[in-house]
């Protein structure tokens, strides 16, 4: 039995005592808890879903965008331009910027980007063909801008050539991300008030 008497600091009186040792008790508690609270993460160090960016489209090499793709299951949309073409130029102003298309695109697809005059070597599971020639040879793309839309397994879908505004590229993107093609034609489906209309 330990002799309480032997030890210095401690009150004698039984109800003091008990007094002390609850103090001590409830401040080894105390601190415990607060030890574990530090151990814990927050809410800010849990991680989150990554939010969609708004403000710039996320454009993708052609050779990166595929894998991405066939990973999420989006379609692809592959945007064929030049350093020198004005309506790219015009297009990547007025519609790559505008919040509501970005959303769009970086939400319903992979966006690749290929300069049709590129000689940047794209490495095509083990197929290498530069972008000037992938646009060229298995495009045939003759004009800028042009866009291909591609199934998630890069089966192609169809082309849109030449500039668009934003709210009829828009409707074309709605169109086919949310997989109507595969219901209706375009043009019954902009009869029927197109990305805003009651079909989905």
């Amino acid at each position: 039995m330990v002799n309480w008497n032997k030890w210095p600091g401690i009150i004698y009186n039984h109800g003091e005592s008990m007094k002390t040792i609850l103090g001590v008790l409830s401040a080894v508690f105390f601190i415990a808890c607060l030890a574990q609270a530090q151990n814990k993460p927050s809410q800010d160090t849990i991680p989150k879903a990554p939010s969609i960016d708004t403000t710039q489209v996320t454009w993708y090499r052609y050779d990166e965008g595929l894998k991405l793709a066939k990973a999420t299951g989006k379609h692809i949309l592959v945007n064929f331009t030049t350093t020198w073409c004005g309506y790219c130029k015009k297009m990547d102003k007025e519609t790559f910027h505008a919040s509501d298309a970005v959303r769009l695109i970086n939400e319903g697809f992979v966006a690749i980007k290929v300069d049709g005059d590129s000689p940047n070597e794209l490495n095509i599971d083990g197929y290498k063909i530069t972008e000037k020639n992938l646009a060229r040879s298995e495009y045939r793309v003759s004009g800028y801008p042009t866009f291909w839309i591609l199934k998630a397994n890069a089966d192609r879908v169809g082309d849109i050539r030449g500039y668009k505004p934003k709210e009829q590229f828009m409707d074309m993107l709605a169109y086919i991300k949310d997989g109507v093609y595969e219901k209706m034609k375009f043009d019954e489906y902009m009869k029927n008030g197109g990305r805003k209309g009651p079909q989905k």
